[in-house]
């Protein structure tokens, strides 16, 4: 089973610099595994609102305790039971139904290199971005357009994946659109709304000037979201690509569906 290393100084470092579960994200390990190990190297974990208080008041951190006697190092096991790849003895649902629909020859689950026949939605979104750039934020409004929260330079791929993910959704037999809320949602015939998100990851930079400062920077790493109330599940671009997981994402909304 992979393992990740760190020293004592590494693991104190991280943790007040990143929030536990961007570094577990980041290295596909578990936030109980990292405070675990914090425990076991006597190094002290930030509470919670020290990531929303004020940028001001982070500057004070406790420092690591030099009398400490133990290991230097502490491996922490990667989350193997997460992976797309891993096989298991026995297929899960979730396994089931997306294979299901990966053998369906029929369902169209590839994303095109460019927009056809896109979904009017898809055609409003990609006017409003056109405005939003020409007209320096004179658009359409954005309650009748996707809700993505990605940068300029990833619209065009945002927008061929949700046109893609839009036409597997009818595919199926479900409807895309807005709640009343102005969500995008996906519904279904038993009456379930299941909320989808898609973002670009973040990362945070330092700047040095005069007054060393932060700010956060579009990765280029998309991020899909689904969530019925507080039932939740990511997607995130790594080994497999958001694009190779349509099947998977569709599998897991109609799963979610049934459960209601």
């Amino acid at each position: 089973m992979d393992k990740i290393t760190f020293t004592r100084s590494e693991l104190y470092n991280l943790v007040w610099k990143f929030p536990l579960v961007q570094i577990a994200k980041h290295y596909e390990i578990s936030t109980m595994g990292i405070k675990n190990a914090c425990s076991k190297l006597e190094i002290p974990l930030p509470k919670n609102k020290h990531w929303t208080g004020p940028e001001y008041k982070r500057m004070s951190i406790p420092k690591l305790d030099f009398n400490y006697k133990g290991n230097n190092e502490i491996s922490i096991f990667k989350k193997r039971y997460e992976m797309q790849f891993r096989t298991a003895s026995k297929p899960t649902p979730l396994q089931e139904l997306a294979k299901k629909i990966k053998s369906d020859e029929n369902a169209p689950l590839q994303v095109p290199k460019k927009l056809k026949n896109p979904f009017p939605i898809v055609t409003a979104t990609e006017k409003h971005w056109i405005s939003k750039v020409l007209n320096d934020g004179i658009y359409e409004a954005k309650s009748n357009v996707l809700d993505l929260n990605v940068s300029i330079d990833s619209i065009n791929r945002a927008l061929l994946f949700m046109n893609a993910f839009i036409k597997l959704i009818e595919y199926r037999g479900h409807k895309f659109g807005k709640s009343e809320h102005g969500l995008d949602t996906v519904f279904f015939s038993n009456g379930t709304e299941i909320k989808v998100d898609l973002r670009e990851a973040l990362k945070r930079i330092t700047a040095n000037g005069l007054r060393e400062t932060t700010e956060y920077v579009f990765t280029g790493d998309f991020i899909f979201r689904i969530a019925k109330e507080s039932d939740k599940k990511e997607w995130r671009d790594g080994r497999i690509m958001l694009e190779d997981n349509l099947a998977l994402i569709v599998a897991k909304l109609e799963l979610m569906a049934l459960e209601e």
